[in-house]
């Protein structure tokens, strides 16, 4: 087709085109990197945390009384929830994984306080923990029974002579090397075998860069305030909650059953940030692209509305309507181009803020030439329907007044 009436369109209506182009420079710039952070966001959230999230039941217990016997209350207690028709495994821990509460530690591979240990989770359980959280070992052997002993508040017990980690910890401390039989020192310099290694295993703090650093001491911990953990079959889950809880809640009136809830909903509550940035961004991104779409509906409406009585012309001088759809689709291809252009320059300009500012990972670049094929789409689509109505002009209109 002949450029001549799109290029002089364009240089007739240049600060138009070039707030379009701004728009559509600065969508790119703000979606890709939204984007990126919401699919970093989901990738974070749907990581393989090692545990069966989805079966496992936290239990809440506390005591009170001057002659409360805590020791008896938890070996009844988790002896009752073993009972129970559906559940698998119970143990006593300290802490809960993937919760946000927790204790962390460090280990050395030698007894050199000069030497910076390695930091790492830290949790106590029975020799029932692996399986009340569904957790496996990849080599060696879990907690025997006779190293697992009752742990009360005033207790200072010294370093266990066994312990498990997970292979994140076990190449932190130790590289390429097997860990297993190995030796580590806590911050007394006391030592501690690794008898096992856990292939994966998450902690208690989900933002924390050495999540995967876990450490499990044998022991069951007997304090006011006491943490079981529960694993059913699958699909028992919600059935079985209320089960335990009245189970529990009648069995002993020494203690108070604070709550019974599953272990997905305290994950939930740790990544409710990373969930809350996915979706505020998802509705900024949709709410960013309508706009720059009824940005170019408006401005081509308003085109056609100004150039009339020059389609009519083109019209009456043989132009057909596909040529003139075609004359505004180009020139808003342009503007989309021209835009999408700026918008590169901006978007790795925003990408490298972010980066060094918030310490996020470095830009996906494919998604940038996606991004400008989505950008072209959805010009061409928002354009459509202006450019139907210019093209439905008719000829007689080059004869009217102005």
């Amino acid at each position: 087709m002949n450029p001549g009436p799109m290029v002089s369109a364009l240089l007739r209506n240049k600060t138009g085109a070039i707030l379009v182009a701004l728009q559509v420079a600065v969508t790119l710039a703000i979606v890709i990197n939204s984007l990126y952070i919401i699919v970093l966001r989901v990738e974070k959230m749907n990581r393989e945390t090692g545990i069966d999230v989805a079966n496992v039941i936290i239990t809440y217990v506390r005591g009170f009384g001057d002659d409360f016997d805590v020791v008896d209350s938890i070996t009844n207690d988790i002896n009752l929830i073993k009972s129970i028709p559906g559940v698998v495994a119970a143990t006593v821990s300290n802490h809960v994984p993937l919760s946000g509460s927790g204790s962390g530690t460090g280990l050395r591979t030698v007894a050199d306080l000069s030497i910076d240990s390695i930091s790492t989770a830290r949790y106590r359980w029975s020799e029932e923990g692996l399986d009340s959280l569904g957790v496996k070992l990849s080599r060696g052997r879990n907690f025997l029974p006779e190293e697992v002993n009752f742990i009360r508040p005033e207790d200072d017990p010294p370093a266990p002579a066994s312990i498990l980690i997970t292979q994140d910890l076990a190449d932190a401390l130790f590289g390429e090397e097997d860990a297993l039989g190995k030796t580590v020192y806590w911050g007394s310099l006391e030592p501690s075998t690794i008898v096992g290694i856990i292939g994966r295993m998450h902690g208690s703090w989900v933002n924390w860069d050495k999540l995967g650093n876990v450490v499990i001491q044998p022991g069951k911990p007997a304090y006011t305030t006491n943490k079981l953990i529960i694993r059913v079959e699958p699909g028992m889950r919600d059935e079985l909650i209320p089960v335990i809880e009245e189970t529990l809640g009648e069995s002993n009136r020494a203690r108070v059953v604070k709550s019974v809830r599953p272990l997905e909903e305290l994950a939930a509550r740790s990544y409710r940030r990373d969930r809350g940035m996915a979706i505020i961004l998802s509705i900024v991104i949709s709410l960013l692209i309508g706009l720059t779409a009824l940005v170019i509906v408006g401005l081509t409406a308003f085109h056609v509305t100004q150039r009339t009585k020059q389609i009519g012309t083109r019209r009456a001088l043989g132009a057909r309507r596909i040529d003139i759809i075609r004359q505004f689709m180009l020139e808003n291809w342009l503007i989309t181009t021209m835009g999408a252009f700026i918008g590169v320059v901006l978007t790795v300009a925003v990408a490298y803020w972010l980066e060094t500012s918030f310490e996020l990972e470095r830009l996906d670049w494919s998604y940038l030439p996606i991004g400008i094929v989505v950008l072209w789409v959805l010009s061409s689509v928002a354009v459509f329907a202006p450019a139907r109505r210019a093209a439905a002009v008719s000829p007689a209109v080059a004869t009217r007044s102005v």
